[in-house]
């Protein structure tokens, strides 16, 4: 009998398929286009109203950039003593630097719909998780995880509930959501704060929520604080 032996060379393709979404070798995440509610009943007059929002497919880091990773194109960035293992998320990094970083790489800040649409992952989930490892309710001397640690959501994108907040793209403004075009909204055209989102391992849950906005202002720099990238299908 005949055997033949194959030799599979894997490089970049690799491919793995789970829960509507499509994870690459190089850690990034293929969300899919299409809707959702965006906003929370529960939070702060700036969630509201809820409204659906449509997002064309993108793709989504599937984790928070890392030390080793800015370190790469930045090498004299300055860790976080709370987050300065080379595995964890880095942080100190203002929007301005987390663009620059992302757009080096070919890549963006992903909005806050596609931030959002993300967390919420492929169940649409509007609260809080709570999924093995989520890092929050902490300590401020706790400091964050590996990027690459637990937890998962439903899109195998880490840590989109605490660790560290994380810089979109948008300008902030309390009555955007009034005014929002449903399909693929980037936020006001101008503004004085940038949205951050996710919570960090010292909040508590309720800033864990799905659709919980914050903002600070372009040139913020905190301990709390980091990134991942996003571009498009």
């Amino acid at each position: 009998m005949r055997q033949r032996r194959f030799i599979l060379r894997i490089n970049v393709v690799f491919l793995v398929l789970f829960s509507g979404s499509t994870v690459l070798a190089d850690s990034e995440v293929l969300i899919p286009a299409g809707k959702f509610m965006m906003g929370s009943y529960k939070g702060t007059y700036s969630e509201q109203p809820v409204h659906q929002v449509w997002t064309d497919a993108f793709y989504l880091d599937r984790f928070e950039v890392s030390n080793k990773d800015y370190e790469k194109l930045i090498p004299e960035a300055k860790r976080s003593h709370a987050s300065s293992c080379d595995d964890c998320p880095v942080t100190l990094i203002n929007w301005d630097e987390a663009k620059a970083y992302c757009e080096n790489l070919g890549k963006r800040l992903p909005t806050e719909a596609e931030w959002e649409k993300a967390r919420r992952g492929p169940e649409n989930n509007n609260g809080i998780s709570f999924a093995k490892g989520a890092r929050f309710g902490l300590s401020i001397n706790a400091g964050t995880a590996p990027v690459q640690s637990p937890a998962e959501n439903g899109y195998g994108l880490h840590h989109m509930e605490g660790n560290v907040w994380e810089w979109v793209s948008d300008w902030f403004d309390d009555n955007y959501y009034a005014n929002s075009p449903e399909k693929n909204p980037k936020g006001p055209k101008e503004g004085y704060r940038k949205v951050v989102r996710g919570g960090s391992w010292y909040n508590d849950s309720w800033y864990l929520q799905a659709g919980m906005r914050f903002r600070l202002a372009p040139d913020s720099t905190l301990n709390s604080l980091g990134f991942r990238c996003a571009k498009n299908s």
